[in-house]
């Protein structure tokens, strides 16, 4: 049914005049007189998180929909690289990898320089296990287990990102939930005594819905990498970087809940990955973490300027300081090997080198440092002595220029760049997330600016702040995104 102007005027005036509740009293209430639809659960987003609640809605017996703006469901985790971190999993321990839940929060903690909740991320690890283990009972199975950005032991798990993506959503269909796509949530419903978050305002095909929610409302549309506006307002240097990410990324969700109240932290953090090619389409094929398997970085001067162990996140904000944003990854045929065979980007983007092609235009080859040098528009005498001197510093045990002792995180011991062919690579930081948000509990509440429960209302996902903090460790946003999701709704469902 739809819902004339002036009757929305009349019931948001007067539940504003009642001033009660924890909303405060100048939020622009919106109270329909009547749903033209119910359910337990409402769900925005029909992202990682999205799927992953209505798996956790169908298991709880709850009726459930989901809303989608875009014509297909899946959003950034279809087109994510598919690592997914997790500790203690069945293929670590097949590996003889020793890692548990400890040792992950405390990597987490030390990559997000202390600036995450560690209740959060407390609540993520126990939580993102119990989805592996979900995702492997259902036939998903992983792949690789690697070392990547953060991580003291390898617990990034190689997914397939569109099979995790199905299965959730065949689960929850099957289940019962409702996915509605091309159906965008549009605003938040609350109680006319602003008390409460009641339900979604939708539009579909310029058709308004109003949606009931019973029991709670979860966002989970995930966050602004495609939103101008919101990333001028928050992160002007990414203005540089490129941007992949699910086209449905434009904020919405996080303005639905600015709206009544909530408070958005971690917005300092934003940041670009590092490691693409230049003009980048996709995080599956044209993405490599070789700096984790002893890549150095140079700039157009052709000399090292960061510490290449650092989460990408951090080697993003270094290689967009320098001059024109540009920055080159030197390494070698016993690294270009080993970055293959321990990760699927890699294996995926170094594979026309495996096919006997050398005439790429976006890597180039040399027999010796020089020759490659030169061919990437780099002084071939610069680049040589910046090598030489990287190699001594090998040798020596000690990188007194910029402190690279370890491959990634304390995990490995860095090699000389000395097996030839020699390889450079230009390569540029890329928006895949936003990585900050709504600030929520440990059972994914959003809170407002005076850290009270906005009621009625959780958050999931790429949209929720405090996990991360100042960094990002590979894997952890896909994890997220599916753990929350299960986490919201068990809170939900009470």
């Amino acid at each position: 049914m739809s819902i004339s102007r002036r009757s929305f005027l009349k019931s948001s005036f007067a539940a504003a005049a009642a001033g009660t509740g924890a909303i405060a009293n100048a939020m622009p209430v919106i109270a329909p007189q009547k749903f033209t639809e119910s359910y337990d659960i409402v769900i925005v987003g029909a992202g990682g998180a999205g799927l992953a609640a209505a798996c956790e809605a169908v298991d709880k017996k709850l009726s459930v929909v989901v809303l989608e703006s875009q014509a297909f469901v899946g959003g950034s985790s279809t087109i994510c690289g598919g690592a997914y971190s997790a500790a203690d999993t069945y293929l670590q321990r097949e590996k003889g990898i020793k890692d548990t839940d400890d040792l992950f929060v405390k990597d987490m903690m030390k990559t997000g320089q202390y600036q995450n909740d560690e209740n959060l991320v407390r609540a993520f690890v126990k939580e993102s296990k119990k989805q592996f283990d979900w995702l492997v009972a259902h036939g998903v199975k992983p792949n690789t287990v690697t070392t990547a950005s953060g991580m003291s032991v390898p617990r990034a798990h190689g997914f397939n990102p569109s099979q995790v993506v199905k299965v959730m959503r065949d689960y929850a269909v099957k289940g019962g939930a409702n996915i509605l796509l091309n159906t965008a949530g549009d605003r938040l419903l609350c109680s006319t005594d602003g008390k409460k978050i009641v339900g979604v305002k939708a539009v579909s095909k310029g058709k308004e819905l109003f949606i009931e929610a019973r029991k709670g409302v979860l966002l989970s549309a995930g966050g602004f990498s495609r939103n101008p506006n919101m990333l001028a307002q928050y992160a002007p240097p990414m203005k540089r970087a490129s941007t992949i990410a699910g086209m449905g990324t434009n904020g919405s969700g996080i303005k639905m809940a600015l709206a009544y109240g909530a408070e958005m932290i971690d917005t300092a953090y934003i940041k670009a990955t590092y490691g693409f090619k230049v003009n980048p389409k996709s995080i599956a094929r044209d993405f490599s973490i070789i700096y984790y398997s002893g890549a150095i970085m140079v700039n157009s001067d052709g000399a090292r300027f960061v510490n290449e162990s650092l989460s990408y996140k951090l080697l993003g904000d270094r290689a967009l300081e320098q001059k024109d944003g540009k920055s080159w990854l030197i390494f070698d045929e016993k690294m270009r090997k080993h970055a293959s065979s321990t990760n699927n980007w890699d294996k995926v983007l170094w594979s026309p080198v495996d096919e006997g092609k050398k005439d790429l235009d976006w890597l180039f080859q040399g027999n010796t440092i020089e020759e490659a040098a030169k061919k990437a528009g780099l002084d071939p005498a610069k680049v040589k002595a910046t090598v030489d001197r990287y190699n001594a510093n090998v040798a020596k045990g000690n990188d007194p220029d910029y402190g690279r002792n370890s491959l990634s995180s304390g995990f490995g011991k860095p090699e000389k760049i000395e097996n030839g062919p020699f390889y450079i690579f230009p390569s540029v930081p890329v928006m895949i997330g936003t990585y900050c948000g709504l600030k929520v509990t440990p059972k994914a509440q959003v809170l407002d600016v005076f850290g009270n429960r906005i009621n009625g209302l959780w958050a999931a996902g790429e949209l929720m702040g405090g996990v991360h903090g100042a960094a990002y460790m590979t894997g952890t946003a896909f994890a997220k995104a599916q753990a929350f999701g299960r986490i919201a709704v068990r809170d939900i469902a009470g």
